[in-house]
This record gives structure tokens, C-alpha cells and sequence, in this order.
């Protein structure tokens, strides 16, 4: 017999951002006394994204090192420069470069 899988519901998904949102907060708050908990709420908050199916900002994005989770302050422990219409993202913990179109 065929099990149909079932979608996840729109209030589970409201919560799921609300909850992102919340993590990222702390996850400032957090970065510059205790890093390791920073990442932490960054690796929760990509998790709960992935399993919810939703989407982070373009602001969250730029935030969070897809390499080693790090919370990205600008000239703490990431270095932004912009490039021919891309902005490069360089996360200083780990090197891991990102580069997004600005234009």
C-alpha cells in the first residue's frame, strides 16, 4: 500500500521563519563573546530552513557562511568587496568566498 507523503502546513512554516528569525538574532547578539554558540544558531537555523522547505533572505544569506556557519560580521570575521558587479563575501574564519550579483 502507497503511503502519500503530506506537505508541510502553512502555520508550521510561519513558524519556521519566525523561529529563523529569532536564531539569527541571538546568533548577533552572541557572535562576539561566545562564537561557538553563534555557529550553533546558525546550524540550527539552516537546518530548520532545509527541513521546512523555506527560503532565507538575501539578507540571512550574506550572514551566514555556507562553508563553516559562522555569523559573518563585516570587518570582524568577514571581508566584503565589490568586484565588476558582484559582491564578494569572504569569510575570514574559514576562506570560503561568496559572490553575488548586486547590479
Amino acid at each position: 500500500m502507497h503511503m502519500m507523503r503530506r506537505k508541510k502546513q502553512d502555520y508550521q512554516k510561519t513558524i519556521a521563519l519566525e523561529r529563523i528569525s529569532i536564531l539569527f538574532e541571538q546568533a548577533q547578539l552572541q557572535c562576539k563573546e561566545y562564537p561557538e554558540l553563534s555557529r550553533r544558531y546558525m546550524i540550527l537555523a539552516t537546518r530548520m530552513a532545509e527541513r521546512y522547505k523555506v527560503h532565507l533572505t538575501k539578507d540571512q544569506k550574506r550572514k551566514c557562511c555556507k562553508k563553516c556557519h559562522a555569523y559573518l560580521v563585516q570587518g570582524s570575521n568577514s571581508r566584503v568587496r565589490l568586484q565588476h558587479g558582484i559582491l564578494v563575501i569572504r569569510c575570514l574564519e574559514c576562506n570560503q568566498l561568496r559572490r553575488m550579483k548586486y547590479k
